[in-house]
């Protein structure tokens, strides 16, 4: 497919480009963390934060008197930078050592989500870290949902970029006797440990037992 934008069009190792919206969306949505990048009073700022995607959209939540959530919910405009590493590429050569990655870069405009949509997308973030938690946990209260913005950007500016596979090796340096290849990475979720506060006769409940991270 061919990206739809001059500054989403990928100059540099154009062969690892990807402007397929299923595989995208499929590097989504194997991450949580994102990087949003705006520009404020004319100074660039980049902050890591939570997102979902669902449909045709990124969604961004937090406070709503956060900077970058008024910017978005304003109209601005923002680069979001998403990014897997699978791997750690162990060249023959220095020039030549890499990673291994699957990475989502997108530009767009944001707008402010209101009204049953704003409460329904919360939950959606709680099942995003935990999946299954929110049915667990109370409702929120007035006060919450006041200060919590939600905000998306439309997913129609976007291209990935991948590399997959063993080093790419000078031809000289295949008779090398330094070793090559490439060491898996990937993320792994550790036994749960309950809060220090949490009451005895709490049990572990399955979701938190099972949970696994993305990948």
């Amino acid at each position: 497919m061919q990206p739809v934008s001059e500054r989403s069009t990928l100059k540099r190792n154009a062969r690892r480009a990807v402007y397929d919206p299923q595989e995208i969306a499929g590097i989504l949505a194997a991450e949580r963390l994102c990087h949003v990048a705006y520009v404020e009073d004319g100074e660039p700022r980049q902050i890591p934060t939570l997102y979902i995607c669902e449909g045709e959209y990124l969604y961004l939540h937090g406070n709503r008197q956060a900077a970058l959530l008024k910017h978005v919910a304003q109209g601005g405009e923002v680069s979001v930078a998403v990014t897997l590493v699978d791997g750690i590429v162990v060249a023959r050569s220095g020039f030549h050592c890499s990673m291994n990655y699957r990475s989502v870069v997108l530009f767009g405009r944001g707008e402010a989500v209101t009204g049953e949509e704003h409460r329904r997308l919360l939950d959606l973030f709680v099942d995003a870290l935990i999946p299954g938690h929110a049915a667990a946990v109370r409702e929120p209260t007035a006060q919450e949902l006041a200060a919590t913005a939600v905000v998306r950007i439309p997913l129609a500016e976007a291209a990935a970029k991948v590399r997959g596979g063993d080093p790419i090796d000078d031809e000289a340096d295949l008779d090398s006797d330094v070793w090559a290849g490439v060491i898996p990475l990937q993320q792994i979720a550790g036994a749960p440990q309950p809060s220090a506060d949490l009451k005895s006769t709490v049990a572990l409940p399955d979701y938190v037992a099972e949970f696994k991270t993305g990948g």
